[in-house]
């Protein structure tokens, strides 16, 4: 018998099993000294998280639709009920999630997280995954809705009796296809475990609770400082990492996230259990079982299990992840390959036996095995990417002269050296399933090798214009990852068999089939930097695809042509030819190329042309068609643009889930340069929201991907210093930030010329450092060339400028010209009004911005107004405990000005200890708050409790030789509160200090210079 799961040796410790359980187990575990070890941890710990949920649902019970039929079982992340849903006529099996699982703060984001993965699983039909159905929310708890699968567990399966060798390995044969198949999605299952393989009556496998491990735990950045639970930890307790530890990948038990060859390597350990009756590796507790498979230390497989099967499961046990198989299906094709070479072993010898009992001879040459016949998918590929061809191309990007392109062309051949493995991966598949299986008809392998055919013949135009490299095909060549089309589509001989049919004529078919061509050549063009020649190609194509009046190539034709336009900056000529692609599109019923078509208009609008309101409609429509497509590609692509328009709208958390999950699946694809770009744009999202040390963290580790993939010269590692530099500012690293900044400079000017709206941007970060820092001739010279570059680039009214002029005017205020400043703020604030909506929080601290303008002016009546319409779009917000440190010191200091002091006071509080957790010591808005805490507490008449915020501060700033304003304005504080603490000599020398600092911000500060005038009439006297 197979080792009970953790839940059932939990349930036996906690005396929750029905008496057979009971027994059951007894027996088991007193012959077993793992399951004994694992027992006696349970017997010194706190047991799992309770259950938290609505209470046991009775048979007749509604959940949203769904009518309960009753209890299937129980488990760690909750219960399973069979049901009915009568919308459809179906039994289901409705899954209600143990919240201590999740975790409280997390439900929000782990069903958006579930209902992406359910929207992508439903495009896969897959005869060994689970259809998961529906995700929904039940008096505050999630419950899924999947296929309702009723023969039980592989577990139960295996322990119901001995199974044969043969028996195991098909059943493990489907569940690696099932993984592989969602794997080529972008999903991880993270818990693979026999518990989560369902078979049906007649033994077919389904592997279910994909997205459950993921939804537990959210992703976060990388941390220096994170930490792995407890090792002590039961392999019982579930809730301490994305799984269960018995099957966990040692990458998993480190605390690190996984990827699918943590897939794989579960998958090895359960295969090694049901072959041999025990785990791999021993070990009680995480630390015990981690230690045991660094040492790589395998239990002996049990007699009789062949050496070609141990080899295999034991690579996929690998410690390292890199010397597993490249993929879960190169895994399933090696046991499927051995079991088939097997079979028809056997089958030979059978046949031999046969034939000398009735005296045949049969003699001549002998056919070759059918495995044979769909070896050497590799020879497709001679002089379209081969050694030769790889060194010429090498050659072809050394010869631009351009600093960057040997790391660019590393990119390149990675790129291309995993398409090519792919390719003959599924080559090969297509031909076994026909050839050597027998599962698929000659009418769909002909499907499958036409569509690999024409993938294989883009990368053959795609390499000869590599041969052709120039300066734009090294910039190019770093994202050639994201853009080249991969090959999985040539498996879905459903979508194949639904594709567009050429026309019935002849001689038209092979126009538009000249015609293809065309256009593959110039997207080749096109991913090889090439384009004004590809976009010369792809018109004078689009002239003959129009010529042809079929309607499916017109749209095709289209559709590259916006494309090429869009790269040459021609928005409106790619604008016109998006729309004449959606009418070519829906006349052809072309509905692959419609969804892009639309793709392009929703990115075109919301991206190119800064127009999202309009680009909304497109994708939104795009969506729609996508349901019907099963395009993993696609789902990607539309969940980028999603993102793109949210932030634009300023709904940051929603972009940041949609980014994490794409940061998950180029993670587990192993998209380098996505990556790359996600973490710089989680950095950023991150720090929009006011969690600077977050957004340093996912900007170093964009930074240190960039230098590792790209090189240190990079246009791309200059961006990502750029924006690294302006976080290192906010947080009041003055020093890195000048360094970083400067050496970005160096890289953008190199890279992209002096004139570049990146080198603008660069600039306005080196702005804030010298703002911050108080150098106010540095500042000002900054500003202005910051500001005189980007108007090289971009209207002055233009969005994208915001942050390069807020921080131009900011500058000028701080020098006396506070007009121009209020003017910009009063428009700013009007501008997120129309983008945002008049409710957003940043809404909210625009208005407060201008309040405090307006009493820098010495217009307080003015300013009071602001201040309360912010204060009152914050509260409800800071209610819910949703407001950032920044947005609390905004709120405390418009609070104190309105005179509610005590409230002031709470929220100044609330937002110092956000801040230690956000923004660090040294920032610029905890010195503000710190600011703000000293005058509550003068202001509440405790002038002693006011010194040690106020000294803190300076010193802060003192030890970063800063000379702001800030300074003296701290300063003349704290002489106030020594003064009224009887401390009158040493507050007599603050405030002459304070008067001599503020001297060259006299103009800038008028009613801080009188307070610091009033302050130092007390020394006269």
């Amino acid at each position: 018998m197979s080792c009970p799961d953790e839940n059932a040796l939990s349930g036996f410790a906690n005396g929750a099993l029905d008496p057979e359980g009971m027994t059951t187990v007894r027996q088991h575990v007193s012959a077993c000294s793992e399951c004994r070890s694992v027992l006696a941890a349970l017997g010194g710990l706190e047991s799992p998280p309770p259950l938290v949920d609505t209470g046991l649902l009775v048979s007749g019970a509604r959940v949203g639709r769904y009518v309960v039929l009753g209890l299937l079982g129980e488990g760690g992340m909750g219960r399973v009920h069979a049901a009915y849903d009568p919308e459809l006529d179906r039994k289901v099996a409705l899954k209600l999630l143990n919240l201590a699982r999740l975790g409280e703060d997390s439900l929000a984001q782990a069903r958006q997280r579930l209902e992406r993965e359910a929207r992508t699983m439903a495009r896969l039909s897959h005869p060994h995954v689970a259809q998961l159905h529906d995700v929904g929310e039940f008096q505050g708890q999630l419950f899924l809705v999947m296929e309702l699968v009723e023969g039980g567990t592989l577990r139960r399966w295996l322990a119901e009796k001995p199974r044969t060798r043969r028996e195991i390995l098909a059943r493990f044969t489907q569940a690696a296809d099932g993984l592989a198949a969602t794997h080529a999605l972008g999903i991880i299952h993270r818990d693979f475990k026999p518990d989560n393989v369902l078979l049906t009556r007649d033994g077919q496998v389904r592997i279910t609770d994909f997205g459950l491990a993921n939804a537990a735990v959210g992703m976060g950045p990388p941390r220096e400082d994170a930490a792995i639970d407890s090792c002590e930890a039961p392999l019982t307790v579930t809730g301490a990492f994305l799984g269960t530890p018995a099957y966990g990948a040692p990458e998993q038990l480190r605390g690190e996230r996984g990827d699918a060859r943590s897939d794989q390597f579960a998958f090895c350990v359960a295969l090694y259990e049901a072959l041999n009756g025990q785990r791999p590796f021993a070990g009680a507790t995480r630390e015990e079982l981690l230690a045991s498979m660094q040492r790589q230390e395998v239990r002996p497989e049990q007699r009789g299990v062949p050496s070609w099967l141990k080899a295999v499961v034991r690579r996929g046990l690998s410690v390292d992840p890199s010397r597993r198989f490249e993929s879960m299906q190169v895994l399933r094709a090696r046991l499927a390959r051995e079991v088939g070479a097997w079979k028809r072993s056997a089958a030979t010898a059978v046949l031999a036996g046969g034939l000398v009992g009735l005296g045949f001879l049969v003699l001549g040459p002998s056919a070759a095995a059918p495995s044979e016949v769909c070896q050497g998918s590799e020879r497709h590929l001679e002089g379209i990417w081969d050694a030769s061809v790889r060194e010429s191309t090498r050659q072809a990007f050394l010869g631009t002269g351009d600093p960057a392109a040997e790391a660019s062309f590393q990119a390149v051949a990675s790129t291309l050296e995993q398409w090519t493995q792919d390719w003959t991966r599924a080559h090969q598949s297509a031909c076994e399933a026909t050839r050597v299986f027998g599962e698929q008809s000659e009418a769909a392998l002909g499907l499958r090798m036409t569509c690999l055919d024409q993938r294989l013949g883009e990368l053959s135009r795609l390499t000869a214009a590599l041969q052709g490299a120039d300066a734009r095909t090294v910039e190019r060549g770093f994202a050639l990852g994201a853009s080249l089309g991969g090959v999985g589509g040539c498996a879905d001989v459903r979508t194949l068999q639904e594709a567009v049919s050429p026309p019935e004529d002849p001689k038209a078919r092979v126009e538009v089939d000249a015609v293809r061509a065309e256009l593959a050549r110039a997207n080749a063009k096109r991913l090889a930097g090439h384009t004004p020649e590809g976009l010369r190609i792809a018109l004078a194509a689009r002239a003959r695809a129009l010529a042809t009046h079929h309607r499916p190539l017109e749209a095709e034709a289209h559709h590259l042509c916006s494309r090429l336009q869009e790269d040459a900056g021609a928005f409106e000529d790619a604008r016109e030819s998006l729309v004449q692609g959606a009418l070519a599109a829906e006349a052809g019923r072309h509905l692959g190329v419609l969804a892009r078509v639309l793709h392009f208009q929703a990115w075109l609008h919301g991206y190119g042309m800064g127009r999202p309101q309009e680009a909304w409609p497109f994708l939104h429509r795009a969506r729609a068609l996508a349901e019907t497509l099963r395009d993993a590609e696609l789902d990607i692509l539309l969940d980028q643009v999603q993102a793109e328009l949210l932030e634009q709208e300023g709904r940051f958390s929603e972009a940041e889930s949609l980014l994490r999950a794409l940061l998950e699946t180029a993670s587990a694809r192993g998209q380098t340069f996505t990556r790359a770009e996600l973490n710089g744009r989680l950095g950023l999202l991150a720090r929009q929201q006011g969690r600077l040390l977050e957004a340093k963290r996912w900007q170093e580790e964009a930074l240190r991907v960039h230098e590792k993939h790209f090189g240190p010269a990079h246009r791309d590692t200059g961006r990502a210093l750029s924006n690294l530099g302006g976080t290192l500012a906010l947080l009041g690293e003055l020093s890195s930030a000048e360094a970083v900044l400067k050496r970005a400079l160096g890289i953008l000017r190199q890279t992209l010329g002096s004139e570049n709206l990146s080198v603008a941007r660069t600039l306005s970060n080196l702005t804030l450092v010298y703002v911050e820092w108080g150098h106010a001739a540095q500042a000002r010279e900054a500003a202005e060339e910051s500001w005189a570059v980007a108007l090289k680039s971009v209207a002055a009214d233009s969005p994208v400028l915001i942050g390069v002029k807020s921080n131009r005017l900011g500058v000028l205020g701080e020098q006396g010209e506070r007009l121009p400043e209020l003017e910009y703020a009063r428009g700013l604030l009007a501008h997120r009004e129309r983008a945002y909506g008049a409710t957003h929080p940043e809404v909210a601290l625009d208005a407060h911005e201008v309040g405090r303008l307006l009493r820098l002016l010495g217009r307080p009546d003015e300013a009071r107004g602001f201040h309360a319409r912010g204060v009152s779009l914050q509260r409800p917000l800071a209610d819910k405990g949703e407001m950032d440190g920044s947005g609390l010191r905004y709120m405390a200091d418009a609070l104190l000005f309105l005179g509610q002091v005590d409230e002031a006071r709470r929220h100044v509080d609330q937002a110092l200890v956000a801040m230690e957790r956000d923004l660090g010591p040294s920032s610029s808005e905890r010195i503000e708050a710190l600011l703000v805490l000293g005058d509550v507490h003068l202001a509440r008449g405790q002038p002693a409790e006011a010194l040690a915020p106020l000294r803190t501060a300076l010193a802060d700033l003192t030890a970063r030789q800063v000379v702001s304003a800030r300074v003296p304005r701290l300063r003349r504080r704290l002489a106030r509160a020594l003064r009224l603490t009887g401390a009158v000599e040493e507050a007599c020398g603050e405030a002459r200090r304070a008067w001599e600092e503020l001297s060259v911000w006299r103009k800038a500060y008028v009613q801080e210079t009188a307070d610091a005038r009033t302050e130092l009439g007390h020394c006269r006297g």
